[in-house]
């Protein structure tokens, strides 16, 4: 009896750990969040600045839309693993100008990273558009998401 105590005692405390340390790990987010990576040498437009809290709590977005880790095509990103910056993959800015090497739309995706992000969001806000939300309305212009002036 006192060993199925300590047992139950034992899966308790870790859950409720477990827990404590997920909900405090998503409190460490910035509410606003600045794409301002360094691998560009020179910005053409002004950094897409974004609401964290707004998309994280959409109906129709998961964390695991954003976040990613790909292993064999599958995203293996469960939430609570670490958050990587998107240039620890994609670690090119975009693909030179001039460049004529052939590349399918999957490879420009994972090697530049404008190329990923672009991806990425313009792909969930056009889901958004068909579905007439707010979100999907900022797509239709660079400016959208991209402020007017450069930085």
């Amino acid at each position: 009896m006192r060993k199925r105590f300590f047992t139950v005692l034992t899966v308790v405390l870790s859950a409720l750990l477990f827990l404590t340390v997920g909900s405090l790990t998503a409190n460490d987010v910035p509410d606003t969040i600045t794409m301002d990576s360094k691998i560009y040498p020179k910005h053409t437009k002004k950094n897409v600045t974004f609401t964290h809290k707004k998309h994280a709590d959409h109906k129709d977005i998961g964390c695991a839309d954003c976040h990613h880790v790909y292993k064999d095509g599958k995203n293996t990103w469960k939430e609570g693993d670490a958050v990587q910056k998107c240039e620890e993959c994609h670690n090119e800015p975009a693909k030179p100008k001039g460049d004529k090497t052939k590349m399918s739309k999957a490879e420009k995706i994972k090697k530049y990273q404008k190329d990923a992000v672009h991806a990425n969001c313009k792909g969930c806000h056009k889901k958004m558009i068909d579905k007439e939300s707010e979100m999907g309305k900022s797509l239709k212009k660079c400016s959208g998401c991209h402020p007017n002036k450069k930085k």
